[in-house]
């Protein structure tokens, strides 16, 4: 019977065939394509003996439909007509620990959908107050909660914070935070910019007060305004196309983590901010990778103390985990990581517990853990705070379930929140470094 052959061993199957046939140095020279239906070729970039492209072409025909069976599982980049695979720089190095094959190699992908998550992590806006992701791998984890609670807290302190909704398919900020929305949203700024380019005007009417708005101003751009809210049938035709491309006029194409940034970019311009929040989409789409990776923000990851927190959060380093740099130094983007203990216990086991769980995440992927390392190395030990998986806990608290602040208003009430987020609170300001 022959070996099973499923995408998570065809690349590894395939890279120990040209390691055979030509060497582990041909791994390094050379790459692999895969494209958006998952079928891989040798891309090679030297010239192949007869002999040996006669061992590789056979060898590629057991890896169907994985490799196209009907030839062309060795190219060049002169037989796909794209010069770029001839890059060394195209691509990303990509290590592999399988039954069938351990080593590195460079994979070339190409996708319909994702091509962001293929970007490493982004610098920091140039000119833009710092910008704080939360995010999450589920939802039901109190993370907007967190961000409006924060916002009207640094808003009391006399801060201005700018908060967006980028959560465009389970939008609730809006409504979270504001009674009059504005006109238009980020999902009216992403279908109307994939069609002409947007004036100042129509980032202004993007951008409302909130009545929690204190002694500095808490200022929102909410996923859907006023015209959404006027014609709801709309919206699931708008999310269709929200994350659809733009070429530029040098036929480059435009990703929706290039669009996000720009529009925090224009947004950010309106008004003197000293924070801006986002609210990222749970999960790994398309719109949480222009968040957490597209704007050199600091990411808050959420995560209730589950099992499928962990898991999802293992899917997540560990692709973030091919974009470490050789040398960490104060701008490599693994410090802008941080985990949060929602809905945790004020048992001091428990939150150890947790920290347990994301120390093994996170010394599974990013840190660096390796033997000979150097004293400059991303790495932490269990109990170190500055550490991205030692979490902030934002305690469980029933006052909190169902959270309608601008009906509640003592849901906003220091001596509410204070118990559930002060620490959370304090130190989300101590990063954004925050003084008055």
């Amino acid at each position: 019977m022959s070996r099973e052959l499923r995408y998570d061993n065809a690349l590894p199957r395939f890279a120990a065939l040209v390691q055979e046939a030509m060497g582990p140095e041909a791994l390094a020279r050379n790459c692999f394509l895969r494209d958006a239906s998952g079928r891989l070729t040798f891309i090679a970039l030297e010239s192949i003996d007869a002999a040996t492209l006669t061992v590789l072409e056979q060898g590629a025909r057991s890896l169907a439909p994985y490799v196209e069976p009907n030839g062309g599982a060795i190219s060049s980049p002169d037989d796909l007509f794209d010069p770029s695979l001839a890059d060394p720089n195209t691509g990303l190095p990509e290590w592999i620990d399988n039954d069938e094959f351990q080593g590195f190699v460079r994979l070339v992908e190409r996708r319909i959908v994702g091509q962001d998550w293929l970007q490493p992590p982004r610098d920091p806006i140039e000119g833009v107050p710092p910008i704080t992701v939360f995010a999450s791998h589920k939802g039901g984890v109190g993370r907007s909660t967190a961000l409006a609670v924060a916002s009207a807290a640094l808003s009391d302190q006399g801060f201005n914070v700018l908060v967006i909704d980028l959560d465009l398919e389970a939008p609730g900020l809006g409504e979270m935070l504001l009674n009059n929305p504005p006109r238009f949203g980020t999902l009216d700024f992403f279908v109307e910019d994939g069609l002409a380019d947007l004036d100042d005007d129509f980032i202004e009417q993007m951008v409302a007060a909130s009545p929690l708005s204190k002694n500095g101003l808490v200022h929102v751009v909410p996923a859907v305004g006023s015209l959404g809210n006027k014609y709801p049938e709309n919206i699931l035709g708008k999310i269709a196309r929200a994350y659809l491309e733009k070429t530029a006029a040098d036929g480059s194409t435009i990703t929706f983590l290039d669009r996000t940034r720009e529009l925090v970019r224009r947004l950010s311009q309106q008004t003197r901010y000293d924070a801006i929040f986002v609210d990222a989409r749970a999960g790994l789409n398309e719109a949480t990778a222009a968040a957490v990776l597209g704007l050199g923000a600091d990411v808050l990851l959420f995560g209730v103390d589950t099992p499928q927190t962990f898991a999802g959060y293992r899917y997540f380093l560990s692709h973030l985990q091919r974009f470490r740099p050789s040398i960490s130094g104060e701008t490599d983007w693994r410090y802008r990581l941080r985990m949060v203990h929602a809905k945790a216990s004020a048992d001091a086991k428990r939150q150890a517990d947790f920290r347990t769980e994301t120390f093994e995440v996170f010394s599974d992927t990013l840190y660096d853990i390796e033997d000979g390392i150097e004293e400059e190395a991303f790495n932490f030990d269990y109990d170190d705070p500055p550490a991205p998986h030692y979490a902030w806990p934002i305690l469980n608290d029933i006052n909190y379930a169902e959270f309608d602040p601008l009906s509640y208003r003592d849901q906003f009430a220091s001596h509410m929140f204070d118990r559930t987020f002060g620490s959370f609170i304090a130190a989300l300001r101590d990063n954004l470094r925050l003084k008055r």
